[in-house]
């Protein structure tokens, strides 16, 4: 009843009372069958509709003509008509078919985003090459929909056959509707219908128009090629397929002998024929050693994005956590363990060593939360409504909740010494990480969450989820990372080490970064995979290693919408980065968002070998970056599939109403060694870095130059909302605070003390103090531990020198030398505007009289000022620079620097050295008004000083 609810969009109350489970939940429900023969060839005849063999990258994309006629199709709904790919001066025309004399143009604004075309141009042409611009927007934000007062220009009297819409600079480019009306003629709108073009298409674009008819045409020969390499490989394991692989040769001698125009029928009867000779090769896999799946049924979340989907508030009702049983057998059915608990959402299943136990994530469905406005009042949410964690049994026994209180913990997974590593937005506000700040959100149901830093407000909360761990009961919860920002898609691998994913946008663009990265599950020896420094793919979600194979697989996604997209091997002993140690499992999809979108993906795999995987597999595209209905994110699109590196893609199950996914075999694995667990949490929070020689990695640099090193930390985002406050020169500075530097030793060595849990990052410095490099990810310690690196920058797969101790190593760890006023936390009126007032204002302030009067250095000015200085040269500087490359520090190379310390001083001003350390950390921190998010944590940040002052030089 519920389910037929769903679909047909009507909101059935839910009951009142809380749910309580029981302590004995019923035996699974038998559902039924989990596929028929005619569901199967359905099934491969949509994939020849979508998967398009022998196609890559951009398949099925629509055209730009076509997403243009959007712009004139007479459909006004607020919505976008047509929509462009983010890129420089975006562009969308209508051809008028002849020349006209123009009256007055009318925009359609869309209505989510309609600040992005405030600078929108009209441009006309009448020959579609040279074009005449007759109008800007000053920056009023126009709607048309909403208010029903779309934004009209007057054209006077213009003659064009082409009219133009343009956007100035870096952005996408969409409108709802574009009407035009001629002179003589004020009620014709005279674009309604006519060719339109754009300058590209994007995730969001759709065809318009009626839709093209096709004779059906069979993938029979491609059939045949794929099941050929599966038969040659089975073979090769041993497989008795001697039978199947016989009828495939057969059906591949009917397909040679038609002819060109043989009937329909006769070309599906040999297709159909194919494709079941290579199931049935499929299923006899020795592989399959297994003859039960365990997977979940789930609608997708409303607002797609990597980070939003993991949000209760946005969940889709219906589904539940379900076993296909006799896999390889005539007739497999489903049975459904969940079907007693309320209507919710389940997500992220692991199952036990024993295949005994399965782990879960649920949270129950509300129709009124996604809508409310102010999410940030956790108190007034239904604890049910966030991602709890569940453990039952897979034989119908007893069930029980983990985790509660309103924070959304998912993606469990069981540790071999019997804890649980999970994902959870626990981590909160805490500058400090560590296991008080853990117990404070088991004693306190609502305590903040921290956010991210490029987006969000109060009702699209972007919450911050990292690793933490706890007990088989729940207990002894404590986090597992530091790290600022979002982690994601945890497993853990034949060695012991989580594997999982992390978003590294430290002062450069946020759009990739998602990189792999490994830890111990205690917290220690965080260290990166692959892919700090690659783009494309922009995310590696779902990592498992390939068993037998020192390989793993994972899913190349997107940034702007769930986890979907192509597959992938990945090889570590080809590198660390980019293309080479990469193998395309699905080369016919795209890696979502900087190759393109096309109309199907992959998720979840789970490999049997490096050829075979049981996957998730969506006919649909993958969902736009917006709060999505149901015809832009079906809640139907994937089910599950054996899937094989030839390309052949075998139906398991699919609900034609909501999603399968998530596929684990149901059989015994073997548990990882444990290891040991180093942290000492109980005393002084805090641990050592060890750098056993800076100088590698820093190419170019000479011995000697590098004399000390400066440890900068990061503390969390506190408010959701975007550059609030301004923090910096982008919108989404990270926060900054300096808790000082500590000396090189003459080898390149450096070894101090810094507070555990907090995260950090270094920049290595010259003589003079300025940056040789700075990184670009985040590190940390646990408590009473050490942790070392081999040097700067340096390759991933440099060994350490044995044989001979770094001196940094041979004493007391160094005790850090803290920066001046203002760097803890920055604060460039306390940092930079006191030197200003001593040596600068005197001649940079309006009304002095001196040349210097039009660059204004007074308290009211100066940061502007500085950082448009040189024609913007800080603000081009201070951010989103990818890599740090070695003596291409921001101060060292600043225009402003060159001015302070040029021979004989500025106008026969020459700073001091401490007046010159201050600007040279500032430029060197890029350039912040300040570090922290709020007076809060402002006063935070100074208590801690003072409560680690044992940590500095001269402290107790």
């Amino acid at each position: 009843m519920r389910r037929l609810a769903m679909l047909l969009g009507v909101v059935v109350p839910l009951a009142s009372a809380p749910w309580v489970l029981a302590a004995e939940p019923p035996k699974p429900m038998l559902e039924g069958p989990a596929t028929t023969p005619e569901q199967i060839e359905a099934d491969w005849l949509r994939q020849d509709e979508v998967r398009r063999p022998g196609q890559t990258g951009l398949a099925g994309r629509p055209t730009t003509k076509e997403d243009a006629a959007g712009g004139v199709d007479g459909v006004k709904n607020g919505k976008w008509g047509f929509h462009t790919e983010n890129e420089a001066d975006p562009w969308w025309q209508v051809d008028l078919e002849s020349s006209m004399v123009l009256d007055r143009v009318l925009l359609w604004n869309r209505c989510e985003l309609a600040e992005r075309n405030n600078r929108l141009m009209i441009l006309v042409s009448l020959d579609g090459k040279t074009f005449q611009k007759v109008y800007q927007n000053n920056g009023t934000v126009f709607y048309g929909h909403t208010d029903k007062r779309p934004l009209e220009v007057k054209l006077n009297g213009v003659t064009a056959r082409y009219v133009r819409l343009q956007l100035p600079g870096t952005s996408y480019f969409h409108l709802d509707e574009v009407e035009i009306y001629a002179v003589g003629d004020s009620q014709k709108n005279v674009a309604l219908g006519k060719p339109a073009d754009q300058s590209s298409v994007s995730q969001w674009s759709v065809r318009h128009g009626p839709p093209v008819v096709q004779a059906r045409t069979y993938a029979t020969a491609t059939v045949i090629e794929r099941g050929r390499k599966l038969a040659e490989a089975l073979r090769a394991m041993g497989a008795k397929i001697d039978a199947d692989a016989a009828a495939l040769e057969q059906a591949a001698s009917k397909f040679k002998a038609l002819p060109p125009n043989a009937p329909e029928a006769a070309q599906r009867e040999v297709y159909f024929q194919a494709r079941w000779a290579v199931r049935r090769m499929a299923l006899s896999n020795p592989l399959l050693n297994f003859d039960t799946i365990l997977f979940v049924k789930r609608a997708p979340t409303m607002f797609p994005h990597m980070s939003d989907q993991h949000y209760g508030w946005w969940s889709r009702p219906g589904g539940g956590i379900y076993l296909l049983e006799g896999l390889k057998s005539a007739n497999p059915r489903i049975r459904c363990l969940t079907a007693d608990m309320p209507e919710g959402n389940f997500a992220g299943p692991d199952l036990s060593y024993d295949g005994k136990r399965v782990l879960f994530a649920y949270c129950r469905w509300y129709p009124h939360v996604s809508a409310v406005r102010n999410k940030l009042e956790k108190e007034k949410l239904p604890d049910d409504s966030f991602y709890h964690i569940y453990e039952m049994n897979l034989d119908g026994g007893s069930r029980r909740q983990i985790t509660r209180g309103r924070y959304d913990d998912f993606d469990p997974r069981y540790l071999p010494n019997g804890e649980i590593v999970f994902l959870s937005t626990r981590k909160g506000v805490a500058i400090q990480c560590g296991r008080a700040s853990a117990a404070a959100t088991e004693a306190n149901p609502v305590c903040p969450d921290s956010y991210v830093r490029c987006g969000g407000d109060a009702y699209r909360p972007v919450g911050v989820f990292t690793l933490h761990v706890m007990d088989a009961q729940g207990k002894n919860l404590r986090p597992i990372s530091a790290f600022e920002n979002f982690e994601w898609t945890p497993m853990v691998g034949r060695d012991g080490r989580i594997f999982y994913a992390r978003w590294d946008y430290i002062d450069r663009f946020n759009g990739p970064f998602m990189s792999l990265w490994s830890t111990n599950p205690d917290g220690t020896n965080a260290q990166l995979v692959y892919g700090n420094f690659t783009v494309r793919p922009q995310c590696v979600f779902e990592a498992r290693p390939v068993p037998n194979s020192h390989r793993m697989v994972f899913t190349a996604s997107a940034h702007h919408s769930i986890t979907g997209g192509s597959l992938v091997l990945l090889d570590r002993t080809q590198g660390t980065e980019f293309e080479r140690p990469l193998t395309r499992l699905t080369p016919e999809v795209a890696f979502p968002e900087t190759e393109g979108w096309d109309d199907h993906y992959y998720a979840n795999p789970y490999p049997l070998s490096e050829q075979f995987f049981l996957v998730g597999w969506a006919d649909k595209r993958l969902p736009p970056h917006t709060i999505c209905t149901d015809d832009r994110n079906p809640p139907n699109a994937m089910g599950v599939y054996l899937y094989d590196a030839f390309g052949n893609l075998e139906l398991l199950h699919r609900d034609p109403a909501i999603s399968s996914q998530y596929p684990l075999p149901v059989v015994a694995r073997e548990r990882p060694p444990v290891l040991p667990n180093t942290v000492v949490w109980e005393g002084s929070q805090e641990g050592r870095f060890l750098v056993q020689d800076v100088y590698r990695g820093l190419e170019g640099i000479p011995r000697g130059a590098a004399k000390r090193i400066r440890i900068v930390a990061v503390p969390p985002k506190v408010q959701p909302n975007m550059n609030s406050p301004v923090l910096g020169v982008s919108a989404e500075d990270p926060g900054k605070f300096v808790l000082g530097t500590a000396p090189i030793e003459a080898d390149g060595s450096a070894c101090f003390r810094v507070p555990s849990g907090v995260p950090v990052f270094f920049q290595v410095l010259d003589e003079r103090g300025l940056a040789i490099q700075t990184m670009r990810t985040l590190t940390y310690v646990m408590p009473q531990q050490t942790q070392a690196c081999i040097g700067c920058h340096e390759s991933r797969d440099t060994a350490p020198v044995y044989g001979k101790a770094p001196l940094a190593a041979l004493r007391e760890p160094a005790r850090l030398t803290p920066g001046p006023s203002g760097s803890w936390p920055l604060r460039f009126d306390q940092l930079v505007q006191p030197v200003l007032d001593k040596a600068c204002v005197s001649c940079h302030k309006p009304g002095s009289g001196n040349k210097g009067q039009s660059l204004d250095l007074t308290a009211a000015a100066s940061y502007q000022s500085l950082i448009s200085f040189g024609g913007e040269d800080l603000k081009k500087k201070a951010f989103e620079r990818d890599r740090s490359m070695p003596g291409q520090g921001t101060a060292a190379t600043s225009k402003l620097y060159a001015l302070l310390t040029q021979p004989g001083g500025h106008e026969g001003v020459q700073l001091d050295a401490p007046s010159l350390d201050r600007l040279v950390l500032w430029m060197d921190t890029y350039a912040h008004r300040q570090g922290s998010f709020s007076e809060e944590q402002e006063k935070e940040l100074e208590r801690l000083r003072r409560a680690w002052s044992h940590l500095f030089a001269g402290g107790k």
